[in-house]
């Protein structure tokens, strides 16, 4: 089945895309010719659901297989360049090329790699055009006919005809629903899809606290050291969402559970960001969770965390409970002033609380939650759906629950 660019585009925040590691993609793209001036065709490119990148669901029938197993890759991403010049005929000529990139995960090198795209997401996306273009052309027919007859019928008015008008013999009125059903059958699976998407839409945030690279071939590194290892290099205007700052570095999420740091004279700050919020107001902020003395089972200090962002969104793992499934993914920050390492005894607290407070409106179509520890000593805290309404409803013990749940690292919790 085809692959549509289009689909699900809007769910993610942001895109990676790295420089190869090994030799550099051969793949020299696709081209195709169109009637179209370069404005026109331009102006479709605008106009395509989910722009020219996204996440691939699989590496499989996407990139050239080479001597690793495409199984060592997650979290795969694709990027389209696409280049519309004039053609000799008039028309354009349209050149897209594509970036597959991906994180290999092996004991000898992990990082991104870049892949070679096999063709099939280039000549998707020139399928794509060519419908979009064929749409909008079809459209101005159409338009242009109309005007044109209501144009003719104000010139021309229609003579009157003073003449019987012969009855049409009456037939029983037949059900306009009926005839729907018949004409097109429901497909209750591609409705519960549509569904699911919108839900997904309606619960996407959207970051305001982003910064832009300056310039091309920005190094983003694993932690704020000058010689620390290069996860990739950003290109120019790429956006990334703050996490933390200090004068020299910036940490930034790169995409589902990605972290970097870049450096502070590499990016520009938005001038809407302000410094970071002291406790007095964070305790304020409408997504802040702080856990009252029931749910932290009787904890009476202030915990050091607060929300800061929550996204629906495909688990960014392969744990297999959630691996390919809809989750809610909540980021969580420690507030200013807490310092750099907080127990594992306070993250299991205050998991439990969001864990509480989330089930009751949990999403139906999200699988389970997914919880991100933004920081040093952080990690990732997850759940599926069925684990967490059993445990809320007693059949699971509390210590059972926690072993059925994905703790990453494993002693981020402490000893369960």
């Amino acid at each position: 089945m085809r692959l549509r660019l289009h689909a699900g585009g809007a769910l993610l925040l942001a895109t990676v895309f790295a420089v190869p590691q090994n030799s550099p993609a051969r793949n020299s793209g696709a081209e195709r010719t169109f009637t179209q001036p370069v404005a026109e065709v331009q102006a479709a490119l605008k106009r395509l659901a989910g722009g020219t990148s996204g996440r691939l669901p699989v590496l499989d029938g996407f990139v050239i297989p080479g001597p690793q197993s495409l199984s060592g890759y997650q979290r795969p991403y694709y990027q389209c360049e696409v280049n519309v010049t004039a053609s000799k005929s008039g028309g354009s000529l349209v050149h897209v090329s594509a970036k597959i990139t991906a994180w290999l995960d092996s004991p000898a090198h992990s990082g991104y790699q870049v892949l070679e795209s096999n063709g099939r997401l280039e000549t998707d996306l020139l399928d794509h055009l060519q419908e979009t273009l064929a749409a909008s052309s079809a459209s101005k027919n159409a338009a242009g006919a109309n005007a044109a007859q209501n144009s003719q019928a104000a010139i021309s008015p229609a003579p009157n005809i003073d003449a019987p008008v012969p009855q049409l013999p009456e037939h029983p009125v037949v059900s306009s629903s009926s005839n729907k059903e018949r004409a097109e059958p429901p497909d209750s699976q591609l409705q519960q899809e549509a569904k699911s998407l919108e839900e997904i839409l309606r619960n996407q945030s959207h970051p305001t606290n982003l910064i832009a690279i300056k310039m091309n071939n920005t190094p983003v590194l694993q932690s704020p050291a000058a010689d620390a290892k290069v996860l990739f290099l950003a290109s120019a205007e790429d956006e990334f969402e703050v996490l933390d700052e200090n004068p020299g570095w910036v940490h930034v999420r790169i995409s589902g559970l990605s972290r970097g740091w870049l450096r502070r004279s590499m990016v520009e700050m938005p001038e809407e960001t302000k410094p970071r919020a002291s406790d007095s107001s964070v305790a304020h902020e409408p997504n802040q969770l702080e856990p009252n003395r029931e749910d932290s089972g009787g904890m009476q200090s202030t915990a050091p965390f607060s929300v800061s962002s929550e996204e629906m969104g495909s688990f960014p793992g392969e744990w297999a409970p959630l691996r390919g499934r809809n989750v809610k993914i909540i980021s969580i920050q420690q507030k200013p002033g807490t310092g750099r390492i907080t127990s594992p005894q306070e993250k299991k607290q205050f998991a439990q609380a969001i864990f509480k407070r989330e089930l009751p409106g949990l999403a139906s179509n999200a699988a389970g939650l997914a919880l991100v520890f933004d920081a040093e000593d952080g990690g990732m805290v997850a759940t599926s759906r069925a684990a967490l309404e059993q445990w809320n409803s007693g059949a699971l013990s509390e210590s059972a629950f926690w072993k059925q749940c994905l703790l990453d690292p494993p002693e981020i919790l402490g000893a369960n």
